[in-house]
């Protein structure tokens, strides 16, 4: 028998620890008839709560009711087979099946008030204030409409003196502030919530519903930052609530505070809760909250809706109507069960709520594609619209001329000469590389070259291939794109124009200035002087030329120039030339890069005005939108960041991030939301910050994106995740950055992998942990970082299991011979101090008590020349304990007496906590009284506070 309760109790601990959800429940079930079978009345009663908790969890209220019975008949059986919890845990229960009955319309009103009075019956009996019964009756009286009871019950509920079972303090916030709000008394709600707002709770649903319930408020008194920041933060909390509430609200809220992308987002991973919803009322406000928001999508959007193992696809209207009419059909039962129409009131109210005052939130997010309207054709004759466009383009006004060749329709190129049609051809090409596959540009381009050769005009042609030059160097590499642009270098100075022959020594100065920078050494020679030489000369000769022969270049020229004296380091030089060239009111595309090379030329110089300069080239190029905006927008952002500047510029960057998404490419958006991440987390916003950074993910996800754009936004993602404490994500996060590291960059890979190992440490993965510090370790020793190595070999063996402590003293072993090459001398101490701290530890391990004091005492001493008291005191009191367990409590009592005097209105409660113990202990151990001791009283005194 005695075997069988046991194989019983194992299969309840089992079920127990499985995750939450159906199969967790049904397990309990199954250990709930085993101890039924054997009459373990003990262990049917824990199995019992369990499942009342698992109900609970499930919000399956319904599934609560047979064990909940069970435990009533249970406890008048032998209320014995409860232990405390299992009596807090059942009296608790009582609280929950009214809330959960009144959710749900296939319980009578009857039904319902037999259980509060069995609630209110019950807390008087044992005692319990009645604030909890006053919750309940309250919350009735708002369910069916009774006003005139709500208020009653309410005003009683938070006059009446907290007990046992009250909700905790937040919960009460909570509740105060929605009924505030309900009555549009806004400021006095956001006032009375504000203390708890900066306390911390141990409750599972706050601070999340404050904010939930605040976030309404903060809206209609315009307090838009703390809307923003209401919804980010607790949306994050409760997003992966696959059964909770909130949800509805925050839906609602970006249906109506110009958020409906974010909602849409919001609501795809939701979708399972169209036919799969837990409790009515919860499916209710669901689908009025996600009907409101559908309301605001275009009718193009599809949703794929599960429904038993299966997935229909539905239009925005097609789900937004199934779901209005469930809200309404669930809100028309409750009314039936009430016998008012108080809940269908509301939810009308709720899928006719009106726009709000838009809300910015933390990073924007795409807009759905939206066609683009056509320029007007404002002359009849293509020819003469074709000829236009090519003069603009010509005489550097670019924006005009994108905007002429969008109002000259493809088909009617046939109607041009056949000349100028290769020409429209070759521009057309040129015009889209940013936007399509450039081998499919190149391609377009080549055979707008040949129609422009075949009919003699040579000279355009050649132009055009050395154009083309510079988009077959993302293909083909530098080294073929020079030699492409020589080859017409050496074209144009037998038989073309002056204008080609200034135009292909720009555009292969240009290439030279790329490869300078690039490890792609080519034809040109390996050395990067010779490239920034011949750079030079070229931008020379071409002014000269211009100067002389085709003076529509020459600003062009002086700007290629001021590019060169900026790549070689004359920066002064550079900042005087293309000041003066701005000053001269040049063409559109010299103004561009003019202004483009003056940021540059600021940032690197540290200067004050690359801020109102960005803003210039930003607000210079932003009306009429195109790929110009983007690279406004990306240059801006680059300036923001080198400067340090981001906290001071998140508008900027959010700017930057929508027009990333409108006209620029992922990577654009990309860097714009790590920026915008850098100036949240300066900001001390965390959840903001990792929101940037998650949008960043969406957008790399979905293409081909360079690492070294993944990577930083893994890792800082990875570390944002770490810091809120989602360590699972962060673990993933981090996994993902450390397989793009490339293997020539050491340094980032022993950066990534220091952060992986934290994170597997919280984890308890303390085996891979320790793996993982001591891959940064050599990494870190690669790059020859010393100091960086000895820190992570002590992580290291600070992370390594107990019973690996062989290992643990090696890898020390290999920290201390690093120790020497640290140069800082306070980080030489630090590290000389965990070794010794570690080795004690270990010392105490295998019983050797003398060899762990005179460890802890080494780092003791380190620790206070290194003036860390809480490190010191904490020392202290652990070595309190070392002298207790090996049989000295006079000399631990005197130690503990020591940590004493070393604390301070700083010291953290886990240390006061540990010096109180050992002190006790130590008092006890001599049998002196413990009852009177100042010290353990201001101790106590300290940790009640």
């Amino acid at each position: 028998m005695n075997e069988d309760k046991e194989a019983a109790e194992r299969q309840f601990v089992e079920a127990y620890h499985l995750p939450e959800g159906m199969a967790r429940h049904e397990a309990l079930e199954r250990a709930a008839r085993a101890a039924d079978a054997l009459d373990h009345l003990p262990l049917a009663v824990s199995c019992r709560i369990a499942l009342i908790r698992s109900a609970y969890d499930l919000g399956r209220y319904d599934l609560m009711l047979a064990p909940f019975a069970w435990c009533g008949t249970a406890e008048q059986r032998d209320a014995t087979a409860f232990d405390e919890w299992e009596t807090h845990s059942f009296d608790w229960a009582h609280k929950w099946i009214v809330s959960g009955l009144i959710a749900d319309h296939r319980f009578t009103l009857a039904q319902i008030g037999s259980f509060v009075d069995q609630l209110a019956a019950r807390y008087q009996r044992l005692g319990y204030s009645m604030q909890p019964v006053h919750g309940a009756r309250a919350d009735l009286a708002a369910h069916v409409g009774d006003d005139e009871a709500y208020r009653e019950h309410f005003a009683r509920y938070l006059a009446m003196d907290r007990g046992p079972m009250s909700d905790c303090e937040a919960c009460v916030i909570e509740e105060q502030a929605g009924h505030l709000i309900r009555q549009g008394r806004h400021a006095e709600a956001v006032a009375h919530a504000e203390h708890q707002l900066a306390q911390e709770t141990g409750c599972a649903t706050q601070p999340q519903g404050i904010l939930t319930t605040l976030t309404p408020a903060f809206v209609a008194l315009g307090e838009l930052d703390r809307a923003r920041q209401a919804h980010v933060v607790a949306y994050r909390l409760v997003r992966d609530d696959m059964v909770g509430g909130y949800l509805d609200d925050h839906l609602e809220f970006c249906a109506t505070s110009g958020n409906v992308r974010r909602g849409v987002e919001l609501l795809r991973g939701h979708l399972h809760r169209v036919h799969h919803s837990t409790s009515p009322s919860r499916a209710m406000h669901f689908a009025a909250g996600a009907a409101l928001l559908l309301s605001r999508v275009s009718a193009d959007e599809e949703f794929a809706v599960p429904r038993d193992g299966r997935t229909t696809v539905l239009s925005a209207p097609e789900l937004r109507e199934l779901l209005e009419a469930q809200a309404l059909e669930i809100a028309g039962r409750f009314d039936q069960r009430n016998g008012t129409a108080a809940v269908s009131t509301r939810i009308k109210a709720t899928l006719a709520a009106q726009d709000t005052i838009p809300v910015p939130l933390a990073v924007p997010v795409a807009a759905p594609p939206v066609p683009m309207v056509e320029e007007p054709i404002t002359v009849a004759d293509p020819v003469e619209l074709a000829q236009r466009m090519c003069d603009a383009f010509d005489q550097g006004e670019f924006i005009v001329g994108m905007r002429l060749l969008r109002s000259l329709p493809e088909d009617m190129d046939p109607l041009l000469p056949e000349s100028l049609g290769a020409l429209v051809a070759a521009r057309r090409a040129t015009a889209s590389g940013h936007m399509r596959p450039k081998a499919e540009v190149v391609a377009e381009l080549d055979a707008a070259i040949d129609r422009l050769a075949a009919c003699g005009e040579h000279d355009l042609a050649n132009r055009y291939r050395a154009r083309g030059a510079g988009l077959r160097a993302e293909e083909d590499g530098l080294a073929a794109a020079t030699v492409i642009a020589r080859t017409c270098l050496a074209e144009a100075e037998v038989a073309g124009t002056a204008y080609t022959r200034v135009l292909t020594r720009l555009l292969l100065a240009d290439l030279l200035a790329d490869a300078s920078d690039s490890a792609d050494a080519g034809s040109a020679g390996d050395d990067e002087a010779a490239y920034a030489e011949e750079h030079g000369a070229l931008t020379a000769e071409a002014l000269e030329l211009a100067e002389s022969e085709a003076p529509e270049l020459v600003t062009r020229a002086r700007c290629d120039r001021a590019q060169h004296l900026a790549s070689t380091g004359r920066l002064d030089e550079a900042h005087a030339e293309v000041t003066d060239i701005l000053a001269a009111d040049p063409s559109t595309s010299v103004r561009f890069d003019a202004l483009r090379l003056l940021l540059k030329v600021q940032t690197v110089q540290g200067d004050e005005d690359a801020v109102r300069t960005a803003t210039e080239f930003v607000t210079s190029f932003s009306t009429p939108r195109g790929p110009w905006t983007a690279e406004a927008h990306r240059q801006r952002v680059a300036s923001v960041e080198r400067l340090g500047l981001e906290a001071e510029h998140l508008v900027e960057l959010r700017e930057a991030v929508t027009a990333g998404h409108e006209v620029g490419v992922p990577d654009d958006v990309a860097k714009a939301c790590y920026a915008l991440a850098g100036g949240y987390l300066k900001s001390g916003r965390y959840v903001e910050a990792a929101e940037a950074l998650e949008e960043a993910v969406r957008v790399i996800e979905s293409d081909d994106v360079d690492p070294d754009v993944v990577v930083p936004v893994r890792y800082r993602l990875g570390q944002v995740c770490a810091r809120l404490d989602e360590t699972e994500t962060a673990r993933r996060h981090l996994e993902a950055a450390l397989g793009l590291v490339p293997a020539d960059e050491p340094w980032r890979r022993a950066m990534v992998l220091d952060v992986l190992a934290g994170v597997l440490r919280r984890l308890d993965l303390r085996v891979e942990a320790a793996s993982a510090y001591q891959g940064a370790a050599a990494a870190w020793q690669s790059v020859s970082e010393f100091a960086e190595a000895a820190g992570s070999l002590v992580e290291a063996a600070a992370a390594l299991p107990n019973e690996e402590a062989a290992e643990c003293a090696t890898t020390l072993t290999e920290a201390e011979a690093l120790v020497p090459s640290v140069e800082d001398p306070d980080h030489r101490t630090h590290l000389t101090a965990r070794i010794a701290a570690i080795r004690a530890f270990l010392h105490v391990q295998a019983g050797e008590y003398a060899a762990a004091i005179e460890q802890n005492g080494i780092a003791e001493e380190l620790a206070a020349q290194l003036e860390d008291a809480d490190w010191q005191t904490f020392l202290v009191a652990r070595g309190a304990r070392f002298l207790l367990d090996s049989g000295d409590p006079v000399n631990a009592e005197a130690e503990a007496r020591r940590a004493g005097t070393l604390i301070n209105d700083e010291t953290p409660p886990q240390i006061l906590g540990d010096i109180a113990n050992v002190l006790d202990e130590a008092l006890r151990a001599q049998s002196k009284p413990t009852t009177g001791d100042p010290l353990l009283r201001a101790l106590a005194t300290r940790l009640e506070d």
